[in-house]
């Protein structure tokens, strides 16, 4: 277009700035915005927008804050922009603070708020906005209840569960399969398989996310058999299964310890289905091998790898190791763990626990004097109850004393 001499205008500029934040060039992005400079043109909402999209899908979030206070006027599209920049990379704070500021506030904003709330480690706060917008008659959309019901899964309130399937229900918002798949999801993680089985039993329409959301309810709960016998199931139903069908029957292997059947399952996901292992499925298979004490193939699988195992790899082996008082292997995961996260409080730990078993008091002392130069501890276990449709959290040691 350049080359025809054709001049790009804000429409064009904004279509730009789009394809550079979905394809995370930020030098790119940024060169553009400096055009928009030099060629003086005003910056109305929908280039404003397009400027922090930009540079918030590209994780520049101090470009998008820098710009965003350069504005005399925020415009509530740029605005919730901004906001949906924080959220999606999970900076609440400043995604709160943003909304917070914002004087008027439509569906978008709200449900941008919850979206983020939902998907960090605040899942309660996306479910008290979701009672405010109930209390202000704002009244939500799909993508708004799928953030709610993501929310009731992270919190694992069954109660609320209830509630909001039958708000879902009442609105109109269950004939949609996006929504009955994720309610399969949130009843399998708030305890209830029997509840996650009806909505699956009930479904008019299934994809292969709902076959796959069941097969891991079935194995989040520990029911291998069910789970098997509902991927052949499937495939008998001529639905292909994706990668995250796998990762359900795999896990659902590795706590049935049915080793024979998950190295099948990973071989015709391979052979059969020509999908290529991820680092989830090679996490299920190594998980599958230490709860079955196999320890050496473990470590044999692990060098089969086509790429570098992560912390939740060499985590799984280091704990099995621990339980099966295989010293020399847990070390050696320990340390492996550790130089991907030289922080990381639970491989400090049982190394310095290791190493006590052994008597080897030196190094003891050498770890837990770095913990503490490094103001690193053990994190602390939480639990949460469920009481008068109130989710209390509880730390280990708290002191909280109930009263009637």
């Amino acid at each position: 277009m350049k080359s025809f001499g054709v001049e790009p205008d804000s429409v064009i500029f904004c279509t730009v700035l789009s394809a550079c934040g979905h394809a995370g060039n930020l030098s790119y992005g940024k060169a553009i915005h400096e055009l928009i400079r030099k060629r003086d043109l005003v910056l109305d909402s929908h280039l404003q927008r397009a400027l922090i999209n930009m540079y918030a899908n590209c994780g520049a979030m101090d470009l998008a804050r820098k710009l965003y206070d350069e504005f005399s006027t925020k415009h509530l599209v740029v605005s919730t922009a901004m906001l949906s920049g924080y959220a999606k990379l999970g900076m609440d704070k400043e995604a709160r603070m943003i909304f917070d500021e914002m004087i008027e506030k439509d569906l978008v904003c709200w449900s941008a708020m919850i979206s983020g709330y939902a998907e960090s480690d605040q899942p309660h706060e996306a479910l008290k906005l979701f009672d405010e917008i109930q209390l202000r008659r704002i009244v939500p959309d799909q993508i708004t209840m799928l953030s709610v019901i993501s929310a009731c899964a992270h919190v694992g309130a069954l109660e609320k569960a209830k509630w909001v399937h039958t708000y879902v229900d009442k609105n109109g918002f269950g004939r949609a399969l996006s929504v009955n798949n994720a309610l399969i999801d949130m009843y399998a993680k708030c305890g209830s398989l029997d509840r996650a089985r009806e909505v699956f039993k009930n479904m008019p329409r299934k994809n292969v996310i709902s076959w796959s959301s069941m097969i891991n309810a079935f194995a989040m709960h520990g029911d291998a058999h069910s789970a098997i016998n509902l991927f052949h199931r499937m495939k008998e139903e001529h639905v292909t299964p994706n990668g995250v069908t796998f990762i359900g029957v795999l896990y659902a292997c590795s706590h049935a310890g049915l080793v024979e059947e998950g190295q099948n399952f990973f071989s015709s996901m391979i052979d059969e289905h020509g999908i290529s292992p991820k680092l989830e499925h090679y996490g299920c298979m190594i998980n599958l091998y230490c709860r079955a004490s196999l320890l050496r193939k473990a470590i044999e699988f692990i060098e089969t790898m086509s790429f570098a195992p992560n912390v939740i790899i060499w985590k799984s082996l280091m704990s099995a190791c621990q339980v099966h008082g295989e010293v020399e292997l847990g070390e050696f995961a320990a340390k492996r763990l550790l130089e991907i996260e030289p922080d990381h409080d639970g491989a400090l730990v049982v190394l310095s626990n290791i190493y006590a078993k052994e008597r080897r008091w030196d190094d003891v002392g050498l770890i837990r004097k770095s913990m503490s130069h490094r103001g690193i501890s053990k994190e602390r276990a939480c639990s949460r109850i469920e009481m008068n449709n109130e989710v209390h959290e509880f730390m280990m040691a708290d002191k909280i004393y109930m009263r009637n």
